[in-house]
């Protein structure tokens, strides 16, 4: 008893002089102490500044400063007391200097106060200056914590190292980096400013003041592109103004500079200026500024691009783009652009104009937007070779041609049918043609099977009679990019409407043979008709000898006049399989197997042909006049209808599949192997016509070789007819002139490879050896952060092409061999880094022509924007 009673002694005398140097009790709640792994809380610390530093605080009305408060808690509030609660944390261990009135924290420190809020991995709070410091770190021994933050309201800052004045609401940051906007700006120094609020509860703005400032839209730590600015000032959510300032894509400076700029930073949607998004220089044009314009956001779901290009010498172009979406209903893209191109003549410097236009249109429809009706597609229609003109990159060099599809789509539910409503339009920019059909209506329904009941076990031949109809209305019409939007162009528009039906049905004759009997029917009905009008008067005259030439070749045009076009054909059809082997021994060899699918068919079709032709005069004298014979349906919505002549053909066909089974050693198993995948044959005999009744004979075939890395395709043909010298078919077959055979009188065919520098490597190394040394290298099967990267690596997925297409042709006075296609291509990328590639496309040489066919190289880095991946801007150098 007398030793405790002796410590409490010795315990009040040492903490009796610390407690009489305080003015006021020290509150401290939830305390807990276990070594190493400490965690302390402290909150509501009212007082630890004496009156010699905080002279001039005001002491805020609180429920701590009321008197019964202080009788029932036994202490007294200081009159330098701080104004409001300060909270603090620490993770792994915290304690209090009340002499140098100091609190240290250490791991995941945090400290809120006045609705500031700092979280770090090392904190010291100074009361008696009425600072707090964070830091990242301790020192060089710390556990890798998430970076410290520094808020307050919606700023927010990520930094290394930081002291704020919680009582001035002033502070300095080393390496802060914030979000505004759609801009993450990073200074290696910044100065915060809080604004103050006056009596009337009206708060100033805060005020933020960047050395070294990187303006950049790179999400990442350390961005790959920015905006370099020796100062910056910017006010949260307002404006950002910027000192001389230049570009850097990854580290490396650029010439690309600024004297000052400004940028918004205002959240949500708001326009501004577009700055230009490239100087360039042609010889033709002139100096020359790209994409200046300005930017209007017109709705949350949709905004407005209005950019141009002008050049000092006269040329000028102008596009409107705007994006629109809503999610889970559409979105989509229209870009109407416009070019004005001024270039001068070599020979007498006079200037021209050359305008040309462009329309893009672009929608999709998502998904779940509606369960049966669909509406979306693209439309692209230019003139004068637009993307050529203002684009200046090989993809638009190499593109000639251009193709729109826009449609609705409506599914009848419980019903066959579907309606579909189309734009469909080609263009050629060489030939500056176009074949617009709109509007395209079609109404298709789905096969039906109409003596099929709903609830049968047993299914019978006329169960299976199938019924299929469709209709299709077309206006059509071909024209050019200049005459697109003409009277003409109407004028020229081909209406039309097309029915269909068919009925079939499969039965099954002795087992083996499938048979298919089918009716078809098609009804066209058009609006014009085609002519070919002949005028005598129509002379031409040589200008220079004055003589005649003769007549113009006849003039087309079309006349209005309602025509039907009429087509039907049955046909019967007969198929089978066969199947053949042949066993081999023990050895190499175990066996071969063939498939044969033979079909004979039989057609019949009436004629039609005559009553859809006419006939058109080409001289007005007898000797010189060569009358043409023409379809009065040329040219139609649907395509040429010229008929045919009556037809009663048997066809056959037979295709054969060649197969081969081998032992290897290695796997000491049988596999198989396919020698050719496909071998057809095919022909017809015509009983109705009076002469040819017999087709050529053409055989077709594929097949792989090398592993599978080349395919290798032919057709030949066969005529069962003699031919004379002059290499024309005569009446005469083949048996009549005491032949056996049909004549061999054509071969092409085709050697296609494509094969990666991988698939090369495989080969040489062998699959095995690879895998070993995979498994040997990492033998648990675990990964590793550092991967090393060989040069053939780099190559890896370089592909390697080589065509080969060639003929074959045999004359009556030699044979010739052609040779229609040689060439070798590479393409690949090479990883330089990990968001640095090279791309090597189109590398290509034409081994016929001895020429090289437009190369092009290409580097890009990928870089990130608001955590999503694109690609930003491309060099190329091209030959």
């Amino acid at each position: 008893m007398k030793i405790r009673f002796y410590i409490v002694i010795i315990f009040y005398i040492c903490i009796l002089p610390i407690l009489s140097g305080q003015e006021k009790d020290i509150h401290v709640t939830n305390i807990n102490t276990q070594g190493d792994s400490v965690i302390t809380q402290i909150h509501d610390l009212k007082a630890m500044v004496d009156s010699l530093t905080l002279r001039d605080s005001l002491i805020a009305q609180s429920p701590y400063t009321d008197t019964t408060d202080v009788q029932e808690l036994g202490y007294k509030l200081s009159n330098d007391a701080l104004e409001n609660d300060v909270k603090f944390d620490a993770k792994d261990s915290s304690w209090v200097d009340v002499e140098k009135k100091k609190i240290y924290l250490y791991g995941g420190a945090k400290v809120e106060s006045q609705g500031i809020k700092i979280s770090a991995s090392y904190m010291e709070t100074d009361f008696g200056n009425n600072l707090i410091r964070g830091f990242d770190r301790k020192d060089s021994f710390y556990l890798k914590e998430p970076k410290p933050i520094f808020s307050q309201g919606e700023n927010t800052f990520n930094f290394k190292s930081m002291t704020f004045n919680y009582k001035t609401k002033k502070g300095f940051v080393e390496h802060a980096a914030t979000k505004q906007a759609d801009f993450y700006i990073i200074g290696e120094k910044t100065k915060f400013i809080a604004g103050k609020t006056d009596s009337l509860d009206v708060k100033e703005d805060d005020k933020i003041y960047e050395q070294y400032a990187t303006i950049t839209t790179c999400n990442h730590d350390p961005p790959h592109w920015g905006i370099k600015a020796s100062k910056l000032k910017f006010i949260p959510d307002k404006v950002g103004v910027l000192s001389l300032a230049h570009v850097e894509i990854a580290d490396v400076p650029t010439p690309l500079f600024l004297p000052f700029a400004f940028f918004p930073l205002i959240k949500g949607k708001s326009s501004g200026l577009i700055f230009p998004s490239s100087y360039e220089y042609n010889e033709q044009l002139g100096l020359g500024f790209r994409e200046v314009g300005y930017y209007f956001p017109i709705s949350d779901y949709m905004d407005l691009r209005i950019t141009g290009d002008i050049y000092t010498r006269g040329t000028w172009g102008v596009r409107v783009n705007t994006n629109y979406k809503k999610r889970y209903g559409y979105s989509g893209n229209i870009l109407l652009g416009f070019a004005n191109t001024i270039s001068e003549s070599t020979a007498d410097g006079s200037r021209r104009s050359s305008k040309s236009y462009t329309i893009n249109i672009s929608h999709s429809q998502d998904p779940k937007a509606h369960p049966y009706r669909k509406l979306g597609g693209t439309i692209k229609l230019q003139s004068n070779r637009y993307d050529q003109k203002v684009y200046e990159n090989p993809n638009a060099a190499l593109t000639n041609t251009y193709a729109s599809n826009f449609s609705f789509s409506h599914s009848m539910p419980g019903t066959p049918f579907n309606f579909s409503a189309e734009f469909r339009h080609s263009q050629n920019t060489q030939t500056r043609t176009m074949d617009i059909t709109f509007p395209n209506l079609s109404l298709r329904m789905n096969t039906i099977y109409p003596f099929k009941p709903k609830n049968v076990t047993k299914e019978k031949w006329p169960h299976k009679i199938a019924l299929s109809y469709s209709s299709e209305f077309k206006n059509f019409v071909k024209t050019t990019d200049t005459t697109l939007f003409t009277v003409q162009t109407l004028k020229d528009m081909q209406t039309g409407l097309q029915q269909k039906a068919a009925i079939n049905t499969n039965i099954r004759v002795l087992k083996y043979f499938n048979v298919t009997p089918s009716i078809n029917y098609a009804e066209t009905w058009l609006t014009k008709r085609y002519k070919l009008s002949f005028d005598p008067d129509s002379i031409r005259i040589d200008t220079l000898t004055g003589d005649t030439l003769g007549f113009k070749p006849p003039q087309a045009s079309y006349e209005q006049k309602f025509t039907a076009f009429h087509d039907f054909n049955s046909s019967l059809s007969i198929n089978t399989q066969l199947f053949g082997t042949i066993k081999g021994g023990s050895g190499f060899f175990r066996g071969l197997r063939h498939t044969a699918k033979p079909s004979v068919s039989f057609v019949y079709r009436p004629e039609n042909k005559s009553r859809y032709e006419a006939i058109v005069n080409t001289d007005t004298r007898e000797e010189y006049n060569q009358p043409r014979t023409y379809s009065t349906l040329t040219n139609s919505p649907f395509g040429t209808l010229t008929g045919t002549q009556q037809q009663m053909a048997l066809s056959y066909s037979i295709t054969n599949i060649i197969e081969a089974k081998y032992f290897t050693k290695k796997d000491t198993t049988e596999k198989k192997v396919r020698l050719f995948d496909n071998i057809s044959i095919n022909g017809n005999y015509n009983f109705a016509a009076d002469s040819f009744q017999w087709s050529p004979i053409n055989i077709r075939g594929n097949t792989s070789v090398l592993k599978g890395l080349t395919n290798f395709t032919f057709a030949a043909m066969f005529s069962p007819y003699v031919y004379d010298s002059n290499n024309k078919v005569t009446k005469q077959t083949v048996w009549e002139a005491g032949k056996i055979l049909p004549e061999f009188r054509r071969l092409s065919g085709q050697f296609s490879t494509n094969i990666s520098f991988g698939q090369i490597r495989r080969i040489f190394i062998g699959e095995s050896e690879k895998s070993s040394k995979d498994q040997s290298a990492n033998p648990q099967g675990s990964s590793t952060d550092i991967k090393e990267t060989s040069l053939a690596d780099w190559f890896e997925n370089f592909t390697f092409s080589h065509y080969l297409n060639f003929e074959f042709t045999r004359l009556s006075t030699r044979d010739t061999f052609y040779v229609s296609n040689h060439s070798i291509s590479f393409a690949g990328s090479i990883p330089l880094t990990k968001n640095w590639n090279m791309n090597i496309g189109n590398i290509a040489y034409d081994l016929k022509n001895k020429s090289f066919v437009y190369p092009y190289f290409s580097i890009f880095q990928r870089l990130t924007l608001l955590a999503n991946e694109f690609y930003m801007g491309t060099f190329k150098w091209s030959i």
